[in-house]
């Protein structure tokens, strides 16, 4: 009968742990005073994406005055490309703010009410001049001013890269798209000043 009882003390201890382990499996970080988690995105990152977007619509509504007003077949494909792939951006970039407000995440209000709204954007008379215009004028105009439209996005995109490599971070989905902008706008620039050169639409050389 002795050995009973040590097996009977081994026995409720081993439930008592066994309890203990099982309440402790079950207890939330905000009970044991854990950090919230990290935000998913700084308020950076979500002006980024909200200027993004607007600078990326008036490059489309840019590309839908060409069909009407030029009859070159490769700037005609181009414009084409170039909407479709920037939707397809705005697309992509409206669907990570969606992703950061079902987390409780919203974007600061900056107010865009300058002309042009920020930088690299035409203004309410580019436009209208651009509306205008045809023929050689019209493409001078356009391909000029989606030059420095797109010099404004590798601002943009340049100085995301910057705030990424400063606090050593890589958003969900913003770090890569910084980066494809960075790459397929400088090469869109390239061959937008070519154009201009072999169209005879640029700017002649100063004498010296």
């Amino acid at each position: 009968m002795r050995l009973c009882v040590p097996l009977l003390l081994f026995s409720l201890a081993g439930t008592a742990i066994g309890q203990e382990l099982h309440a402790a499996s079950h207890v939330t970080p905000s009970q044991v005073g854990a950090p919230p988690a990290t935000p998913l995105y700084t308020n950076e990152d979500l002006a980024f994406l909200t200027h993004m977007i607007v600078h990326h619509q008036q490059a489309i509504d840019m590309a839908a005055l060409v069909p009407a007003r030029s009859h070159r077949k490769e700037f005609l494909t181009f414009a084409r490309y170039m909407a479709g792939a920037q939707q397809a951006e705005i697309d992509q970039m409206t669907a990570l703010l969606q992703v950061a407000a079902d987390r409780g995440q919203e974007p600061p209000h900056h107010e865009m009410a300058g002309d042009p709204p920020m930088h690299g954007m035409l203004s309410k008379a580019q436009i209208a001049a651009l509306e205008a215009a045809s023929g050689a004028e019209f493409e001078t105009l356009w391909l000029q001013g989606m030059i420095r439209h797109h010099q404004g996005a590798l601002d943009m995109a340049l100085a995301q890269q910057q705030r990424e490599f400063a606090s050593q971070r890589q958003p969900y989905g913003i770090a890569g798209m910084a980066d494809d902008i960075l790459t397929t706008q400088r090469g869109e620039i390239g061959m937008m000043r070519t154009w201009l050169t072999r169209w005879g639409l640029a700017d002649p050389a100063p004498d010296r």
